[in-house]
């Protein structure tokens, strides 16, 4: 039989008679019980019958020539089979029992048996082809991998499915009882490969989650090797194929990992917890040296989609009990847990709280933020603790709410920025600065409750609004404004005086925006106006009043300052108007007189009457205005005695000759 013949099915030789596999069972085992009836030594002479020297008897073309020695039918003797799967990864993955596994999961080299199964029946389970079934759930104890009279590793090329190479009979094995949570996670995987029987005196898998009981055999033997394995301080590798063909290795891992599943998650982050060294300072703590290789292996072998209770609860414990920071982008991260852990770069404070990394950095220094300055090579970055800044922006909101930025203060009271500024600035108006204290922006933020005070007071006195044009006996403080009260001294003191009740408009114009359309009486804000020498009985008027009691223009008023009839007080300042003293005007206004009006009561020209005037060596006060001529005054007295004659009679009077 040695010098069997490979070949065609029908060069082959055949067994004398079939031998019936048992459902669940082993191929090794089904070829070593096969061996055991046909009297061979070992099971190598049934793949030498199919021709078929060395390994590699499961893959499919070879498969098919040992199922035609077997005389089995090709699908039956396949579905037995660990056969690669075809396509990508063919070689990484197999098929076990109408599942598709890892081929790290099988255990071919050193095969285990359970002594309590062997005496009820002599068949090779398939089960215990797997590196992590370490028990026997029907029995409650431990698989055996050694014979108990040589002490050697058992072999799957030996005489019979019970019996040792040394020919000792492994049903006469004293059974070791397993622990509970082995016999807990033996139950799940068996399960998981839907291996039954009626008599299963356990329910231990009730104990476990209910999304394991969800989970196929390979996503089970993953979690399983990755919760076993997690809890030791080496690598965690991907397949650790030495480390699980060892039973006591694969017994520790199976009863970490239920240890983990039964209490789950408390246990499990507790575990994760325990991987974090102790340190006087959170800055020391390197989340990529503590869970580098953990969360790499996490997120790359076991996926949300299936494990998605494995990555909740990692990140779960990122979130709530890991105290240091996390650099890095952390791609397999959701977005939802980045922002949710215990401590966030000034990067990203910078766009929950809407101001620069530095500013933050400054408020770390100043001990309004809890969080701290770690040294990353050649740069230091800032990290501030999440619920500290969290409360610091609601502390910020309700001081927010207190003020009221400047654009909307300009709408509300009508005012230009620097006019706003400098009432704010007279103290009338309680305002504090972005910058200083950290709010949105670099602007100016004023306090509510005085905005609408002065808002208030000007609307309490519920005035009508009338047309108005220009200033007379009343004024828009728009107008007073400009015109000698000054943004600086006079507004600020109308507006107190309005709010103290002291000063009250008189109506209301639409053609200025806020406080600047109400009307007051002229007389009333001339009190208010900014001069620093002692204000004369009468009062001052500024050109465009003084203008309106000589009856002239204000160009006329501005010459006569600069030919000393009118003085101006020595005060004034860029923004106000120029003032006159209100007695000085009407002084002149009782002592003079326009020429224009002595014209306009002969009927003679203007031009006619100053030339008559000056020829005739009346005394008179002649006024030069720049590009506009001159303007002339007289006296009343003299105005009164002169007697103007016509134009033609002025010719001959004075001596001329009329013109032909």
């Amino acid at each position: 039989m040695k010098d069997s013949i490979a070949g065609d099915h029908s060069q082959q030789q055949r067994l004398l008679f079939r031998l019936e596999p048992v459902p669940f069972e082993s191929p090794r085992g089904y070829l070593c019980r096969t061996a055991h009836a046909h009297g061979y030594r070992s099971p190598w002479w049934l793949t030498e019958l199919a021709g078929i020297r060395r390994g590699g008897w499961e893959r499919e073309d070879r498969a098919l020539r040992l199922a035609h020695v077997l005389r089995l039918d090709a699908p039956e003797w396949l579905h037995m089979c660990y056969r690669p799967v075809k396509g990508r990864g063919r070689f990484e993955r197999r098929f076990f029992l109408g599942q598709v596994i890892g081929a790290n999961h099988l255990n071919y080299g050193h095969p285990r048996a359970c002594p309590e199964c062997l005496r009820e029946s002599a068949v090779w389970w398939a089960m215990w082809d797997l590196k992590l079934t370490t028990a026997c759930p029907i029995h409650r104890c431990r698989l055996i991998d050694r014979c108990w009279a040589c002490h050697q590793r058992l072999s799957w090329h030996r005489q019979a499915v019970h019996e040792c190479r040394c020919g000792a009979d492994l049903r006469k094995a004293k059974p070791v009882a397993a622990e509970s949570n082995l016999v807990i996670v033996n139950t799940a995987i068996f399960r998981a490969a839907g291996f039954r029987w009626d008599d299963w005196k356990t329910n231990a898998q009730a104990s476990f989650p209910s999304v394991v009981a969800d989970l196929g055999l390979d996503g089970l033997l993953r979690l399983i090797q990755f919760l076993g394995s997690s809890q030791e301080q080496g690598i965690l590798r991907r397949t650790q194929a030495r480390a699980f063909a060892e039973l006591s290795r694969a017994s520790e891992i199976g009863i970490a990992a239920a240890r983990l599943l039964i209490d789950w998650p408390l246990s499990f982050r507790k575990m994760l917890k325990c991987k974090v060294p102790k340190v006087e300072s959170v800055a020391t703590l390197n989340f990529h040296e503590i869970f580098g290789n953990f969360y790499r292996h996490l997120f790359c072998a076991l996926p949300r989609t299936e494990f998605g209770f494995l990555h909740e609860a990692f990140e779960n414990f990122v979130m709530e009990d890991w105290q240091g920071v996390v650099r890095g982008q952390h791609r397999w991260f959701s977005t939802a847990i980045r922002k949710n852990t215990a401590w966030m770069a000034a990067a990203e404070g910078e766009e929950l709280a809407g101001i620069h990394s530095q500013r933050l950095g400054a408020l770390v220094r100043k001990g309004d933020l809890d969080g701290l300055f770690v040294k990353y090579g050649p740069r230091t970055e800032c990290w501030i603790r999440r619920n500290s800044l969290v409360r610091w922006i609601a502390m910020r909101e309700t001081e927010l709410s207190r003020y009221m930025p400047r654009p909307e203060a300009i709408r509300t009271l009508g005012l230009k920025h620097d006019t706003l500024m400098s009432v704010a600035q007279s103290g009338t108006i309680r305002y504090v600065s972005g910058a200083e204290k950290f709010l949105l922006g670099h602007g100016y933020y004023f306090l509510r409750e005085d905005v609408l005070r002065v808002k208030h007071a000007f609307e309490s006195a519920a005035v009508k609004a009338r047309p108005y044009s220009n200033p007379g006996e009343v004024i828009a403080l728009r107008h007073a404004l400009k015109n000698y009260l000054g943004r600086a001294v006079g507004l600020p003191s109308v507006i107190r005086a309005v709010v103290e009740g002291k000063l009250v408009p008189v109506a209301y114009t639409k053609r200025f925006r806020g406080i600047t359309g109400y009307l007051f009486r002229s007389e009333e804000l001339r009190r208010y106006r900014p001069v620093q020498t002692e204000m004369p009985p009468g009062g001052f008027l500024n050109y465009r009043e003084a203008a309106r009691v000589l009856g002239t223009g204000t160009v006329v008023v501005r010459s006569l300052v600069a030919h000393c009839v009118f003085n101006t007080p020595n005060e004034y300042r860029c923004g106000l108007a120029k003032l006159i003293p209100a007695e000085d005007v009407q002084r002149f206004a009782a002592q003079y007189v326009d020429a224009t009006i002595l014209a306009k009561s002969v009927g003679e020209t203007i031009a006619s009457v100053c030339r008559y005037l000056r020829q005739s060596g009346t005394p008179i006060l002649d006024v030069a205005i720049p590009q506009k001529g001159h303007k002339i005054f007289l006296l009343r007295k003299i105005a009164a005695k002169v007697k103007i004659p016509p134009a033609r009679a002025q010719l001959s009077i004075l001596g001329l000759k009329p013109q032909a």
